[in-house]
């Protein structure tokens, strides 16, 4: 009894030896003057045994891929004791954790020397102003979970400012995170670029801007604030977060890539009303990932042709509402859906469904967001249909905002179609399951016709083709109407 006792004790004793000690996390980077190393001191309570740098992935020439850029790594117990470190790969490392941990490492910052799947705006690249870096390339969090606050303190060049989506905290270039996803999954710009903030769709909205494009800000932020008090109708409320940063520097591509609560995007060429429905498209796009994808979250990856697709369907529509987009851009959008499908089945040779294409998004993207834009159009068109126009995709992406946009909560494929039928009546379901579950192509002259359209495509020419039929139904005139906000001449 009394050795039965003694266990109990001492594993209580041992227990409490390893209980979170209720502090909050700390990291202090800093950016030497020539902006190519960052030296990173942190000191973070592990819990478990996992150190990881997360989204790390291999690319050709770098097998642990971003973690490559890993130099001094060291780890020691909070009185200088040092504690092994086992590298596991890709960003992954193993050490005596349940505890709090000295770390002291630097990055390399040559992430834009090389050409990464998703873009150097979903990584690190550097101007002439300063360092864009997402998160998950300086920081190295606990792998199994992060407890607490976590404290970040930026050490910069002469004259450069931290810009973040964080909470400033008193100093500046002081900010405080309150999640692991909060502090790695978002976009930073540590530099001389300049800054514009101001209130919309119910959030801090910080817009950083290279010097080339700070002369058109206005314009930018003009479609910012339209766009977002568009999707606040569209959903219903604001998304869930309550500060957003935009990063914006030239760049040849054009892309964006969105986070937790920022987005990084290149603006390719001149920025003015003409090419709006370049850029600004892309722009609009990131912004409504705050609502659907990351306040509205699919439970499995294989619903990326709803978080994405659907989202560049929806971006669309806003700005054709807005008179962002006339009707020579809506109609390109709509003959290059057909034309997309030809291009990823016959000139790329795709053999996945929609919904299996997410396992190689980067190549595959004609069919995640091109088929998911399909699958956009064609839920909306048959909803309107079967309700003679009352209810269309917007009621759909309220309802669903309103069950599932809660922290942890999270949407299946079932859930669209449940949704759907609740909202509209209607059972999306077969639809659904030929566009984005099948290999066929989806035929979208019906689609079409449902609108006025009459549909033509030759697959060798590829060339796909909408004109308004003469006998088109004022139902159907008023179905495009409904969608894009004017009457199609």
């Amino acid at each position: 009894m009394k050795k039965t006792m003694l266990a109990v004790l001492l594993g209580c004793a041992l227990n409490l030896a390893h209980a979170w000690d209720q502090q909050p996390n700390h990291y202090k980077v800093r950016i030497d003057a020539d902006a190519q190393r960052a030296h990173v001191e942190a000191d973070v309570w592990i819990e478990g045994k996992e150190l990881a740098m997360f989204n790390a992935f291999a690319i050709p020439g770098l097998k642990d891929g971003q973690a490559t850029f890993i130099d001094k790594l060291d780890a020691r117990t909070m009185d200088g004791k040092p504690l092994p470190i086992k590298d596991k790969g890709e960003g992954e490392y193993e050490l005596d954790g349940d505890r709090r941990v000295k770390l002291s490492y630097d990055v390399r910052l040559e992430h834009d020397k090389y050409d990464w799947p998703g873009g150097q705006e979903e990584v690190l690249y550097h101007t002439d102003e300063g360092v864009m870096a997402i998160g998950y390339y300086l920081f190295l969090v606990p792998g199994e979970k992060m407890l607490g606050q976590t404290r970040v303190e930026f050490d910069l060049p002469q004259g450069w400012v931290a810009r973040t989506p964080w909470k400033q905290a008193g100093a500046p270039n002081v900010f405080t995170a309150d999640t692991r996803r909060e502090l790695v999954n978002n976009a930073l710009f540590l530099g001389t670029a300049q800054q514009e903030q101001f209130t919309s769709g119910g959030m801090q909205i910080s817009m950083v801007l290279g010097k080339r494009n700070w002369p058109q800000r206005a314009m930018m932020r003009e479609l910012i604030e339209r766009q977002l008090a568009s999707y606040v109708k569209l959903f219903g409320r604001p998304p869930l977060a309550d500060r957003y940063l935009i990063i914006a520097n030239p760049g040849a591509t054009g892309d964006g890539g969105a986070f937790a609560g920022s987005f990084s995007q290149f603006l390719k060429g001149d920025i003015n009303a003409m090419t709006r429905p370049f850029w600004g498209r892309v722009m609009a796009h990131e912004l409504l990932h705050f609502w659907n994808g990351h306040s509205l979250v699919p439970a499995q990856p294989s619903e990326e042709w709803f978080k994405e697709g659907v989202t560049d369907y929806l971006t669309v529509t806003t700005m054709a509402r807005n008179g962002m987009f006339n009707q020579a851009h809506v109609t390109r959008f709509l003959e290059n859906l057909g034309r997309g499908q030809s291009v990823a089945r016959q000139g790329q040779g795709l053999t996945s469904t929609v919904q299996d294409a997410v396992k190689d998004k980067h190549n595959a993207w004609l069919l995640v967001y091109g088929g998911g834009s399909i699958a956009g159009l064609a839920m909306d068109v048959e909803l309107r249909r079967a309700t003679q126009n009352k209810v269309g995709l917007p009621d759909v992406m309220k309802a669903l905002y309103a069950e599932f946009a809660q922290p942890g909560k999270t949407y299946t494929h079932a859930d669209i179609v449940r949704v759907a039928k609740q909202v509209g009546g209607v059972d999306l379901g077969p639809m659904l399951q030929k566009i984005v579950a099948t290999t066929e192509p989806f035929d979208l002259k019906p689609v079409m016709q449902e609108m006025g359209f009459e549909y033509e495509h030759f697959l060798f020419m590829l060339e796909h083709d909408i004109t308004l039929r003469p006998d088109a139904t004022a139902a159907q005139k008023q179905r495009f109407k409904d969608i894009f906000g004017f009457s199609y001449k």
